[in-house]
């Protein structure tokens, strides 16, 4: 009985130093490493400012951009709170039920460039885009996709030069690296160089989703400001994104590059002269933003939020998409 007892304890003692350094391998983001390592890299580096700084004309055509947090774009999250949660994903009706009429509300606004937040697989994304007129850069690691940040340009009006993710976490070359914090949501910005065909043209479309954790969105607005805001020093940028923060923070001073002069990024609101909108309207009111950035001088034609819900009256999603119109002119 006692050799019984020995061996059921040496077993359990074996188990549970194999769970903990499983946990600790998690923990420390191994796996991560573990795929780096293994023969899929590490984030592709960022744009030389030098490679794109002069080449650029400064003279754009009209660039229609809307950002948009669909709110859980994902099949598989449907899926997952049918089988689980009774249907509830929050407050929102199903994606299946929503996105004929985000992808009809989207096409409305006939956008040359398109920041998504919340979207899943790159099936998701065709559901309320079409592949046949837009280019999608999103991030893919052999058949896993994960697209809570993912872009799109117009395939006839743009050229792809370069692309790649930086990742909101302690190492932002770690593709899928957790936050600031152990196990924290995954979250990057995703970029895309960009030449338009008929001009020349060139500059970087970044979208991004920061977390909604304060622990982790603070050290991101950092990162952010550090890594992404300082190249519109020298390369026209166009920014878009859920970043969890207004326009009235402290917070989006910082990674919009507020105590530059001019400021490093500018939202397209005050760059379309400040229309007036309702309180609830006002980016110092919302979470999500256009921004724009660079050494050209840059006007936006058109501004507006659309708070529309569905036509049932009940909501397209938690997020209202805003939509701009920018140009790029050479600098006074």
């Amino acid at each position: 009985m006692s050799h019984w007892l020995k061996r059921v304890g040496i077993v359990t003692v074996a188990l549970l130093a194999i769970l903990i350094l499983l946990v600790l391998f998690i923990r420390f983001q191994g796996i991560q490493y573990l795929a780096a390592y293994s023969g899929k890299g590490f984030a592709h580096e960022l744009p030389a400012l030098k490679a794109y700084s002069a080449q650029n004309t400064c003279t754009s055509e009209p660039i229609n951009v809307i950002t948009y947090n669909v709110e859980y774009g994902s099949d598989f999250i449907e899926s997952m709170a049918a089988r689980f949660n009774n249907g509830n994903t929050g407050g929102a009706l199903p994606w299946s039920v929503r996105l004929p009429e985000i992808r009809e509300r989207i096409s409305g606004y006939s956008p040359d460039l398109i920041g998504l937040q919340e979207t899943h697989t790159d099936t998701d994304i065709a559901t309320i885009v079409p592949f046949t007129k837009y280019t999608l850069v999103s991030y893919h690691l052999g058949s896993f996709q994960y697209g809570d940040a993912a872009l799109l340009f117009k395939t006839n009006r743009f050229e792809l030069l370069d692309n790649g993710q930086l990742w909101l976490g302690s190492n932002p070359k770690l593709p899928m690296s957790f936050g600031f914090k152990p196990l924290a949501m995954i979250r990057y910005v995703n970029w895309a160089m960009l030449r338009e065909k008929n001009t020349g043209f060139t500059f970087m479309f970044v979208n991004t989703h920061f977390d909604n954790a304060r622990v982790n969105k603070e050290p991101s607005a950092i990162l952010f400001r550090e890594q992404l805001a300082e190249l519109a020093v020298g390369i026209p940028m166009i920014v878009t994104g859920d970043f969890n923060t207004t326009a009235a923070t402290e917070r989006y001073q910082r990674f919009t590059g507020a105590d530059k002069h001019p400021p490093l990024l500018r939202n397209a609101y005050s760059l379309a002269n400040n229309p007036p909108v309702k309180k609830a309207l006002h980016p110092d009111q919302r979470i999500d933003h256009i921004l724009a950035g660079g050494p050209c001088q840059i006007k936006a034609e058109v501004w507006f939020i659309d708070p529309r819900p569905l036509k049932n009256g009940q909501r397209l999603s938690d997020h209202d998409p805003i939509v701009a119109r920018l140009r790029f002119m050479p600098a006074n």
